[in-house]
């Protein structure tokens, strides 16, 4: 396997600051750019909202599901994708649905807006669209080998990155040319950008993760994962990306060159599975969690034992940090969600 290094890290404070019950699947949750409201999204379809002042309050639903939820950038629009084929906008002032989107396809995977930005990528099915800020569509493209399992925007907000089978397409709505292909013969099921845009990771269907040189197109593959990697998460710095794929975090080191011939770090503290990375923003702690409801905080690039940790009551299907890094929002399997603040 992958081998172990490093030292212990200091202790971290962690307590409970809110908590509430939705009683289904949280699929998706996200906080506003300003962390004063928290939204969630469950498998049944409903669309949730809360300003951490009292219960969540449901604002509408998704016919047969939903799976994503996104803000813009300013806070002032909410959008959500369901799997009725729609994508649903919302204003998070009154609550109410100001607008809905065909997205091309069956049902929505994903909804992302552009950093700093207006406008709204989705993806369903093999199509990808992108809306402008009053909702007309300026980019469509269903140039991919399979469903679209997965989209991010640029960090720099130039374009988009899609995954489905034989790897990633690099759309830039701006652009006549075809998109970009950086082809890989596996299903690609997940995808992060380093914060650089230098980068882009994969999780792969076979068990491994695929590394992309943006700019030369060159890969790399890291393999020795019991299952598929669907959990990836880079440090703000760009240079360490953490992975799941196992019940062990496994930090790979990207600075200079790349990982290639180096032996990652392992992080191991997990009973099981993992199922949710997420690395604080401009900070060095890493939250990661798991099947059986354990979530636990790291300072990998200090040490490999976790610096705090808590117990939930079932699997840990979401996990994001506010926008100050000082609160982790967590949503579990049995539809309950918790805010907790986190002290270094």
């Amino acid at each position: 396997m992958f081998g172990l290094k490093g030292k212990d890290a200091a202790a971290v404070g962690t307590r409970e600051a809110w908590r509430a019950c939705v009683d289904d699947f949280i699929i998706d949750l996200a906080w506003s750019p300003l962390g004063d409201r928290l939204a969630a999204v469950t498998v049944d379809g409903r669309v949730f909202l809360t300003d951490l002042s009292g219960p969540p309050r449901c604002l509408g639903s998704h016919a047969d599901g939903a799976a994503s939820v996104a803000w813009r950038s300013d806070g002032k629009e909410l959008a959500t994708g369901g799997q009725d084929g729609l994508i649903r906008i919302w204003d998070p002032a009154t609550g109410n649905a100001t607008r809905q989107l065909a997205a091309g396809g069956a049902w929505v995977a994903k909804v992302a807006y552009r950093p700093r930005g207006g406008e709204l990528a989705a993806a369903a099915g093999k199509m990808l669209r992108l809306w402008d800020a009053a909702g007309t569509v300026v980019y469509e493209s269903a140039d991919h080998a399979s469903t679209v399992s997965d989209l991010a925007w640029n960090p720099d907000g130039s374009g988009v990155a899609t995954t489905a089978y034989l790897g990633v397409t690099l759309h830039v709505a701006s652009r006549a040319a075809p998109p970009r292909k950086l082809t890989w013969k596996g299903s690609s099921l997940a995808l992060a950008w380093s914060p650089s845009s230098r980068y882009i990771a994969t999780g792969e269907q076979d068990s491994t993760v695929h590394f992309w040189h943006i700019k030369t197109g060159r890969d790399a593959q890291m393999w020795g994962f019991p299952r598929k990697v669907l959990e990836l998460s880079w440090h703000h710095g760009g240079n360490h990306l953490a992975t799941g794929g196992s019940d062990t975090v496994v930090l790979w080191d990207c600075g200079g060159k790349g990982p290639e011939g180096r032996t990652p770090t392992m992080l191991e503290g997990h009973p099981t599975r993992i199922t949710q990375l997420a690395f604080q923003p401009r900070g060095e702690l890493l939250a990661s969690a798991d099947a059986e409801g354990s979530v636990l905080w790291w300072y990998p690039l200090r040490g490999t034992r976790p610096a705090a940790g808590r117990v939930f009551l079932t699997e840990i299907s979401r996990l994001a940090w506010d926008a100050a890094g000082k609160r982790v929002a967590v949503g579990e399997r049995a539809g309950t969600l918790t805010v907790v603040d986190v002290s270094p």
